[in-house]
């Protein structure tokens, strides 16, 4: 697919300019033939609106049309800055109804890393290839560590190897990353998810020798040392808890467990867990499978503080209709929570009660 044989190959470059059919991303490379690229969002339209924030939203619409129409499956976001306000959950679900899932993912942690793992294997089983981008601002640091773990994974890298793939693949900037580094030298693989030779010679893109002959040795305790200074002027900083909307957990399937009996557990929809897992609705689960499942867990202090009630602040483009389907609940439920009729003028800032 595309022709790209290397992981340094860009098919689409820092501005942007590549294929006129794939426009709205940036610095998209192959992670495994076929099956995971990866890269940025292309969002210069913003710059003279948002000069400061043009850069830090996720993918714009044409870009998720143009992959759509590419064949992708699905994108991930890998940040969470814009994701709600961008794309409300209807436009989710509307894209999802299209073929086309695309989530935001912004914790990479290692239940996190599993699902996504399984999603990857299944697609690596399948005849019919619907491949997926992971995409973060610009292309390099977030979108190159889930990179990294996927060909420690499925390719055979070793912790060193794929350390120094992802330097060499942040166009120059990967001075002050100790998070990034630490996490890719501390990554194991599942043993769950395991590739035969020929799988990974059909699979696997062409490495630099500077990659897998690589002599360097870059211990952990050095690499924490690090000055994190370009980690917090390039990445989202996660000093701060994600916002509860964007906020998820995972359930380990039990015996007897259907999507629609975990989905009244968890409080979500069928609908949002297949959308979360890129998943059919008739799609068989198992036991022991784990499924990402959105909010926070149940005994977080948001939700141990105030385990009843919930508020949204309304924004531009909100309805009482959007907001029953994002939050789960009815129009009538919302009017009769908050005493008003189904015909009010929601106004911008105002706060309501959805539970």
């Amino acid at each position: 697919m595309f022709g790209l044989d290397s992981v340094q190959t860009k098919l689409v470059n820092n501005k942007g300019i590549g294929p006129e059919d794939l426009l709205g991303i940036r610095n998209m490379r192959v992670v495994l033939h076929d099956i995971l690229y990866r890269g940025g969002s292309n969002n210069f339209y913003r710059r003279e609106a948002e000069p400061k924030t043009y850069n830090s939203h996720p993918l714009p619409p044409w870009g998720i049309n143009n992959l759509r129409q590419a064949g992708f499956g699905g994108a991930i976001y890998l940040y969470s800055k814009y994701f709600e306000e961008d794309y409300p959950e209807p436009v989710l679900d509307s894209l999802f109804d299209l073929g086309f899932n695309y989530s935001c993912q912004p914790d990479l942690n290692r239940d996190v890393v599993f699902t996504f793992f399984e999603e990857i294997n299944a697609i690596i089983q399948t005849e019919k290839k619907e491949p997926l981008y992971i995409h973060c601002w610009n292309g390099w640091h977030q979108s190159g560590m889930l990179s990294a773990f996927t060909l420690m994974q499925f390719c055979g890298l070793n912790n060193q190897q794929a350390l120094k793939y992802w330097e060499q693949n942040t166009d120059g900037a990967f001075k002050g990353y100790p998070h990034v580094k630490s996490e890719i030298l501390k990554f194991k693989p599942f043993d769950e998810f395991k590739t035969d030779s020929l799988t990974r010679a059909r699979i696997c893109p062409c490495m630099t020798e500077s990659i897998l002959k690589t002599k360097d040795v870059q211990k952990l305790h050095d690499v924490q040392k690090e000055d994190d200074s370009a980690q917090k002027e390039m990445m989202e900083v996660r000093d701060e808890k994600l916002p509860v909307e964007l906020q998820s957990r995972t359930h380990t399937v039990k015996s007897g467990e259907s999507l629609s009996s975990i989905a009244e557990k968890e409080h979500t929809s069928v609908k949002t867990l297949c959308r979360e897992n890129n998943i059919k609705e008739t799609s068989i689960i198992r036991i022991g499978q784990k499924l990402i499942v959105p909010g926070p867990n149940r005994t977080s202090p948001e939700v141990l503080d105030n385990p009843l009630k919930k508020f949204h602040k309304i924004k531009s483009g909100d309805t009482l209709s959007g907001l029953a389907i994002k939050h789960h609940t009815t129009v009538a439920k919302i009017c009769k929570l908050n005493n008003f009729k189904p015909t009010k003028t929601l106004q911008i800032g105002e706060k309501i009660r959805v539970h």
